[in-house]
């Protein structure tokens, strides 16, 4: 395991993947939770000879247009943030209405993108 900084840059994820990989060539799968991380770690993988989607698989906690239009693309969560954000808005303004107590749970969507970085073919 490696920790990377909260907002690491696809550079410093690269640069992780690559120590990581030099010092144990048996690992055969990252998952980065910065957003925008993930496309660095492809590179370090593919530079470093392996081969994405089949012998190593990359993932991500966050899911934007790096991982969708990354090649191979890269398996996200997609969060869905604009759906979140409204309906952040909405409790929000319920809570300062009346409407709803200060305390009301809600629950979110997400979905899953599965992408050719986790899987052969």
């Amino acid at each position: 395991m490696r920790s990377v900084p909260f907002a690491a840059t696809p550079g410093e994820a690269a640069e992780t993947t690559r120590l990581l990989l030099a010092e144990d060539p048996a690992i055969d799968a990252v998952i980065c939770g910065p957003d925008g991380a993930a496309p660095g770690v492809l590179g370090a993988a593919i530079a470093a000879g392996r081969a994405v989607g089949r012998d190593f698989l990359v993932a991500s906690c966050v899911d934007g247009v790096a991982t969708r239009t990354s090649h191979p693309p890269i398996t996200a969560i997609d969060l869905r943030p604009a759906d979140y954000g409204r309906a952040c808005s909405a409790l929000l303004c319920d809570i300062l209405a009346d409407r709803t107590p200060a305390d009301a749970i809600r629950h979110h969507d997400w979905a899953l993108g599965t992408r050719a970085s986790t899987r052969p073919g």
